[in-house]
């Protein structure tokens, strides 16, 4: 289908595929939320982002630094005692937001722009608070302005860091960022002619001169560092001369030159819209989307000036997006959608309420349950990104294979039938959300309409009844034992035998092949 407005029925299956390609899994509540309202009025609120930034991460961890517990240590004084627990407090609060998310596609977007522009927690530099200041960049453009991003991000000091901008000078130009630069955040290496090695080494001095202050924990641009003479860029950037400047400004005026020079080639914008492809839709693009999808769309970024958000509501209120046949249930879920899903989905209950180190502890845990099936947040395996989004031919099905499937299956089998620090999902309270629990058709149906994408058949639904009815033959033993538990919810046998069965139920759902579909 080409890029034109949808113009279909807009009901509950297409509901659910746009808000599971913007969310992390799709809630109960968030289905009766956005129930009975137009594409346009749904699409419009999901790209609608909040004008504030979420609260900064705390202080969950035991040290000698003058931060007090339970206080934000974002604005405090640099502490290389401390800097590993800052870390760590950083990854939980980011997985906390992932779980915790608004209805709303930032979450999604900033792990998309993550992975597009990656830097590493810990990796090339230590102070937690470089880390903190980028993932801040990227919830601000998170649905803004792309080339204002990349502006800013040139210059971040993680960045400076990650890519060795902050070893960039003229008398020994390193030319780390200059060729990511155009390689992976911007003209890609799709096109036909291509920049050439020496834009690479241009590039880069037009960069020279920024560095860390260590002192201020900020960058800075040094002029005796930089290279202040003209720099010729060749015929593929029609030639340009980036003039040499010799003062204060001179590296975000130079900086300026070479983002514009860059911007000006529309392989940018087909660049960034194929990885917007990628990511939210399919990852095969073949000549017909290329001409039908992708080009429009690069128009419309081009025409913007850049500006995500028209793509994003062009893209995802088109036709093509809802084309059943080939958009709906496409893709393998990434593991943070996959462990973040599970979360929101079935709910969290505790033994105890948690206290702030136990909430941090937790949302490590689904971090880590990340890192296991390969997909660790905030270090990404290399400059590119995951391999999911770019590797032929293979892409998303990358995400399976033996150790993962083993680690999907250790992760959602252990919330469902017991607890992680005295966390479990909240398995009776998400089966009482369902209009009729009591009825075990009822039950199945509804919640693989939640979880799979692709419609079971009538051979594996009555496998899951089976278990509803510990293999007894009369719908009646489920919903006795159903309205048993609702009249007595303190029982304790009532609440086993439902219990019981319900998780054996579970965990059969969530291991078949349609909940890994997106």
């Amino acid at each position: 289908m080409p890029l034109t407005p949808y113009s279909g029925t807009f009901g509950k299956p297409e509901l659910l595929h746009l808000l599971r390609r913007t969310l992390f899994g799709v809630k109960k509540s968030d289905l009766q939320y956005f129930s009975n309202r137009s594409l346009s009025s749904v699409a419009n609120e999901l790209l609608t982002l909040p004008n504030t930034p979420p609260a900064p991460p705390l202080k969950d961890y035991t040290g000698t630094d003058v931060i007090l517990a339970g206080e934000t240590w974002v604005n405090g004084p640099s502490d290389g005692n401390v800097q590993f627990s800052r870390q760590q407090s950083l990854r939980g609060w980011w997985m906390g937001l992932i779980v915790n998310q608004d209805r709303n596609i930032r979450e999604k977007m900033v792990l998309f722009l993550h992975n597009l522009i990656p830097t590493d927690i810990g990796g090339t530099f230590s102070e937690a608070i470089y880390s903190y200041r980028y993932n801040a960049l990227l919830r601000q453009y998170a649905l803004g302005n792309y080339k204002t991003l990349v502006r800013q991000m040139t210059i971040e000091p993680a960045m400076l860091y990650y890519l060795d901008g902050r070893l960039n000078r003229n008398t020994a130009p390193n030319e780390n960022y200059a060729r990511e630069l155009q390689e992976l955040f911007t003209v890609g290496k799709d096109s036909t002619p291509y920049y050439t090695e020496g834009d690479v080494q241009t590039a880069a001095k037009v960069l020279t001169g920024w560095e860390i202050d260590s002192t201020n924990l900020t960058s800075k641009f040094t002029l005796s560092r930089h290279t202040t003479t003209n720099k010729t860029f060749s015929s593929f950037y029609n030639n340009t001369v980036i003039v040499g400047r010799n003062d204060a400004n001179a590296g975000l005026t130079e900086l300026d030159d070479l983002l514009t020079m860059i911007f000006s080639k529309e392989e940018v914008a087909k660049y960034i819209v194929r990885k917007i492809y990628r990511f939210f839709v399919y990852y095969n693009i073949d000549a017909t989307i290329e001409s039908e999808v992708i080009t429009p769309l690069a128009a419309t970024f081009r025409n913007g000036n850049y500006e995500l958000a028209p793509v994003m509501l062009e893209l995802l209120t088109s036709q093509h997006f809802f084309d059943a046949a080939k958009s709906q249930g496409c893709m393998i879920k990434n593991p943070v959608d996959s462990i973040a899903g599970l979360a929101r989905i079935f709910g969290l209950t505790y033994t105890t309420a948690p206290d702030l180190v136990n909430q941090y502890k937790n949302w490590r845990y689904f971090l880590d349950s990340g890192t296991n099936q390969q997909m660790r947040i905030g270090n990404p395996p290399n400059v590119a990104g995951w391999t999911a989004y770019y590797q032929a031919p293979s892409y998303h099905e990358l995400w399976i294979n033996a150790e993962t499937l083993r680690r999907k299956k250790e992760y959602s089998d252990k919330l469902i039938t017991s607890n992680n620090n005295g966390m479990s999902f909240d398995i009776l309270g998400f089966t009482a959300s369902m209009v009729n629990p009591s009825d075990p058709n009822e039950l199945i149906d509804e919640v693989s309409e939640l979880m799979h994408v692709v419609a079971i058949d009538t051979t594996i639904k009555a496998q899951l009844k089976s278990i509803l009815l510990s293999n007894q033959a009369l719908d009646s033993y489920w919903t006795a034992a159903w309205d048993n538990y609702v009249s007595a919810p303190s029982n304790t046998t009532y609440r086993n035998t439902v219990l019981t069965r319900l998780k054996t139920f579970y965990q059969a759902v969530v291991s078949m092949a349609e909940f890994h579909l997106c």
